[in-house]
């Protein structure tokens, strides 16, 4: 479940008064150094309860007037606190929730071209648009955070995608004989499901250095979830796996859990993965039983061809000719890798 405002304004005060800076205080300081705005938003660690000593006092600078061009946050010292504040136009902030609110319905092919195109179209950037949704303002507002169920959406999709990916590509490193690569494929696969299941839940942090923390606060209000013990259930042979034991392999427990993330958050999807060439990169033989794909970048692969369309999960890795080919194709950027619809 979503945090809820009173939670957020109890965790920023927690944060603030630990750093001895008020609400009260920080207008005048930042209004004076980076000039009058709509809103200065409190964001990131000390929203979600998750700051430390260490961490800075971000803010985001909404102004009335327009603004064009690349941004550059500025930067602030208050006695021992480092604070960073970075302006947008109210108006570029409206247009982003617009596009963010017409996604709401978008399904999962859709959903992830928009998350991963989101940089490109727009100058108040992903990270920024996550940070502002969830934002609290120096009048105790959170003036944004009715887009939250469009948002947890979008990250949902995107984190259910690069799970699926990771299974993928651990799938094919465990066919391959792989035994050290394929544990960062585990890790990450159990990583982004974790967060696929906190945004099914309206808990939306981009950082993924909180995921694991932000896990461990949420299976203490939902123990009773089958899901949260199945992925813990994983946690114990994929951190023996980390540590060099021999665990054995881990594909078909996290492809059973990935089927088990999607049946509860998938909006009745199933994972699904399409492949397609990236551009049109050139095979050209390059040693007896060997090729070289070009494109972004290169590739050494053998000579099987790469599958194309769908890749049917539940029938990894046997349904892939050259998992070795295919992985090391996919981590070169010459094949593309989204949900099939």
């Amino acid at each position: 479940m979503a945090i809820t405002p009173e939670t957020r304004l109890r965790h920023v005060d927690t944060f603030l008064a630990s750093r001895g800076l008020t609400f009260d205080g920080l207008e005048p300081l930042l209004t004076g150094r980076t000039g009058a705005a709509r809103h200065f938003l409190l964001t990131s660690s000390p929203v979600h309860g998750l700051a430390n000593s260490t961490s800075d006092v971000d803010f985001i600078r909404i102004q009335a007037e327009p603004m064009t061009g690349a941004r550059m946050a500025t930067q602030l010292f208050e006695g021992p606190n480092h604070l960073e504040s970075i302006s947008f136009a109210a108006d570029e902030v409206d247009a982003a929730l617009t596009d963010l609110r017409a996604l709401a319905g978008a399904g999962p092919r859709e959903a992830v071209l928009a998350y991963r195109g989101w940089d490109k179209r727009h100058e108040f950037r992903r990270k920024h648009l996550e940070r502002s949704v969830n934002g609290v303002a120096l009048d105790r507002t959170l003036p944004y955070l009715d887009h939250l169920p469009e948002l947890a959406r979008l990250w949902k999709w995107s984190s259910l995608h690069t799970a699926t990916e990771q299974v993928l590509f651990l799938s094919l490193a465990e066919a391959a004989g792989g035994r050290r690569g394929r544990v960062g494929y585990a890790v990450n696969a159990l990583l982004y499901l974790m967060d696929a299941v906190l945004s099914h839940h309206l808990d939306v942090y981009s950082n993924r250095k909180w995921f694991l923390l932000r896990w461990t606060r949420f299976r203490q209000l939902h123990a009773a979830e089958p899901v949260v013990a199945a992925v813990d259930a994983l946690r114990s042979p994929v951190s023996e796996a980390l540590a060099g034991k021999d665990t054995g392999p881990l594909a078909p427990a996290l492809t059973a859990l990935l089927t088990e993330v999607y049946a509860v958050a998938g909006e009745g999807h199933a994972p699904t993965l399409a492949v397609a060439p990236a551009g049109e990169p050139v095979r050209q033989r390059f040693l007896p039983g060997a090729d070289m794909l070009l494109g972004s970048s290169t590739a050494f692969l053998g000579q099987e061809p790469l599958p194309a369309g769908e890749i049917p999960l539940a029938d990894l890795p046997g349904c892939v000719a050259a998992p070795v080919d295919l992985l090391r194709a996919a981590r070169a950027g010459a094949v593309t890798l989204l949900p099939a619809a």
